[in-house]
């Protein structure tokens, strides 16, 4: 007998459960899944290193249901805050907690699921053995055939017996994803889960995010790829030098606060010959329409401008390389 990690009933061993169809029950879903509160790290100086602080007083939460994007340029602190966040560093001052407990907590640990950016596996196992080690782990039916669903989710069909030393970094990144989604997670953290990749890869690993966000899960996804967050992500988190500088709703963040675009021709032409745009402020953009108006422009459009994720990272981190 096993135990369901849903409702904790015991169940025959060889009863199959489809992991990532099945939604996990019996969970308090009313706590925020994580919440980051004036989060500091400072590495104390050792062996002729001088002391730096690595992340200063950072706060953010990921909600229920949504994809929350984590940025920064390299060194930024995104790595120290994960740790921490996992209960791998301690901080110095501060709190990280998830759905209310301290990461260290047996079960938060079950709720979660990680994807790490480097995967260091034992070459000498198989993916379905790792599947197989990790349900038992986790209290988790160890059904064959789940685990050769799971790993065919991911894109692994095939090579479900073969030692993990045969496999690329792309491959190892969709073991990784693999043993995430393995418990059906109530909240992933992922940190540069599609390095290596190529691009119809990436493409499937971003469909399995949203089918997950769709589920039910909240997802911490931190990328360099701002095309990839900015694709997919609700709200996203800045940092730069190991301190927050932004954070906000995609929507919001990628709006040109009261600055508006309007397109226009010339009235007796068609649009494909005479094609204009200006831009404007709002408080002139009554006066321009009335203006082009009377010039005898026909106004054609008028939208609210937006940026794109790389203007607002460059702005918000000074420009500084990602």
């Amino acid at each position: 007998m096993s135990e369901d990690p849903a409702t904790g009933e015991e169940v025959a061993g060889d009863a199959v459960f489809p992991y990532f169809l099945y939604k996990s029950k019996g969970t308090d879903m009313t706590e925020t899944p994580l919440s980051v509160s004036e989060l500091t790290k400072v590495f104390r100086k050792s062996f002729g290193i001088s002391s730096f602080k690595a992340i200063d007083s950072i706060s953010f939460e990921v909600r229920k249901g949504e994809i929350l994007g984590f940025l920064g340029p390299n060194g930024a602190g995104k790595t120290t805050t994960i740790k921490c966040i996992l209960g791998l560093l301690s901080p110095t001052s501060g709190k990280a907690r998830l759905w209310g407990s301290r990461p260290a907590s047996l079960s938060v640990r079950r709720r979660l699921g990680y994807v790490p950016e480097n995967p260091d596996y034992e070459d000498a196992f198989s993916p379905v053995e790792f599947l197989s080690m990790f349900a038992h782990m986790r209290k988790l039916p160890d059904d064959r055939k789940m685990h050769e669903l799971l790993l065919d989710r991911v894109g692994l069909k095939g090579w479900e017996s073969v030692r993990i030393r045969s496999f690329s970094k792309g491959m190892r990144q969709r073991l990784s994803l693999a043993l995430a989604l393995q418990p059906v997670p109530d909240l992933m953290i992922m940190d540069e889960p599609t390095g290596g990749l190529d691009p119809n890869a990436r493409k499937e690993f971003r469909d399995i995010i949203l089918e997950e966000r769709d589920r039910g899960a909240s997802i911490f996804l931190s990328s360099h790829l701002l095309s990839e967050v900015e694709t997919i992500c609700d709200r996203a988190v800045i940092l730069a030098k190991g301190k927050k500088v932004t954070e906000g709703s995609l929507d919001d963040l990628l709006r040109v606060e009261e600055h508006y675009r309007i397109e226009y021709i010339d009235g007796w032409k068609t649009p494909e010959e005479t094609r204009n745009a200006i831009s404007v402020d709002a408080g002139n953009l009554q006066n321009t329409i009335d203006a082009l108006r009377n010039e005898g422009r026909r106004i054609i459009g008028i939208d609210q401008e937006h940026r794109t994720l790389e203007d607002v990272f460059l702005s918000a981190t000074g420009g500084g390389r990602r």
